[in-house]
């Protein structure tokens, strides 16, 4: 009897999708969501922050969290409970949808001919999408017939790579056609380029940070005091007036780890901290197989690849689109060891450390309009109707 219901409840779902076809849609009404509803952030957030400033657009936010309904409200922005009439409402009106993890940040039951706009939530270093062999069977009978029932109603959909070679990955990645890739940039690196900056989360120290990516979506835990000598770590910090300041993936948010005894590391994985502004106040980054170290490259600052288990990563979790040595813009340390050396070595050179790699890398990842703003690019994209 329950996959019965179940059933039923999946074609009612699609009936009202298509129904959602036959709403007029109005071009100046934009909705916005991230990470399955329930965050303010990415790519979404600094597109939505810079709509705000514009009078031809009215932006407003989906989501499922009161915590973050009344954070944007607080800035002086719209934003509605993700099952209130108005959020179901404004997304049946709205001409265009923008999100960053997929078409789950919003309701997309509602979203029936509307243009959607996904800024995706980094640039891939890793296999994404109907690429990533381990996260479903995409070709399987039922998950071809779901993509054939979805793609009339929600078609028009279009995703923003940051240079032709992503172009190419996208439409493999998410199965469009090459005029639904746009060739531009991230909107959430545009805080970068901004002359007003943040004011920063730590005042007047000089920090690394360390940013690993998730770990099997977050099954297999990510140890910090495994995998650091936090002894000699915090030896080698106060030394040189650093601070380790962790911030793991979004899905190893209910880690917890006794960093006590160890004043200059510092765990905020459980904090709501805005990536883009932690990585422009911090000196380094040391990540490893994140394409936030992507981000990174357009600040020009020293990162350092901390993969202790590469070949595991590799077999086990996620493929990758490169050789991970041609596009890793630095030493690739395979233990502690390894790893504090290095940090001696970034700690004399500064900015000067593995600058050359840095922007060989860069030109791989970025076309001329992704090193700078686009914001305002995609809104007047919005705005002219060229979509």
């Amino acid at each position: 009897m329950s996959k019965i219901i179940k059933a039923m409840r999946v074609a009612g779902k699609y009936f009202v999708m298509y129904l959602t076809m036959l709403m007029p849609r109005d071009y100046k009404l934009c909705v916005f969501g991230a990470w399955l509803g329930e965050r303010f952030a990415d790519n979404s957030k600094q597109f939505f922050i810079e709509a705000q400033r514009r009078d031809d657009i009215r932006a407003v936010w989906i989501s499922k969290e009161d915590s973050v309904i009344e954070e944007i409200r607080s800035l002086g922005y719209e934003a509605y409970k993700w099952n209130s009439l108005k959020a179901v409402w404004l997304q049946l009106r709205a001409k265009y949808a923008v999100v960053s993890n997929g078409i789950s940040d919003l309701q997309h039951t509602y979203l029936g001919n509307a243009v959607i706009i996904d800024l995706w939530h980094g640039i891939p270093l890793k296999k994404v999408c109907y690429d990533n062999k381990y996260e479903k069977d995409w070709d399987s009978p039922k998950q071809k017939f779901r993509d054939r029932l979805i793609y009339i109603p929600l078609g028009k959909m279009y995703f923003v790579a940051t240079s032709e070679t992503f172009v190419e990955i996208y439409q493999s990645a998410f199965r469009r056609k090459k005029e639904q890739i746009l060739c531009l940039g991230q909107p959430r690196s545009d805080i970068f380029f901004e002359d007003e900056k943040p004011e920063p989360y730590f005042k007047d120290k000089k920090i690394i940070l360390y940013c690993p990516t998730h770990r099997k979506e977050g099954k297999e835990t990510i140890q910090v005091s495994e995998l650091f000598d936090l002894d000699r770590l915090e030896q080698f910090l106060e030394k040189n007036d650093y601070y380790f300041v962790i911030k793991k993936h979004f899905y190893h948010r209910a880690e917890r780890e006794k960093l006590t005894g160890y004043p200059h590391i510092i765990d905020i994985t459980n904090d709501e901290y805005d990536i883009q502004r932690l990585t422009m106040e911090s000196v380094a980054m040391i990540t490893d197989y994140s394409s936030i170290y992507i981000d990174y490259l357009l600040l020009d600052k020293p990162m350092l690849f901390y993969c202790y288990d590469y070949e595991k990563y590799l077999a086990e979790d996620r493929e990758m689109y490169f050789e991970y040595e041609d596009v890793t813009p630095g030493v690739k340390a395979r233990n502690f060891d390894e790893l504090l050396c290095e940090l001696e070595k970034m700690a004399c050179s500064g900015e000067n450390y593995e600058k050359a790699e840095r922007e060989r890398v860069k030109d791989i990842f970025y076309c001329e309009k992704g090193r700078g703003p686009v914001g305002n690019i995609l809104l007047d994209m919005m705005v002219k109707r060229e979509f």
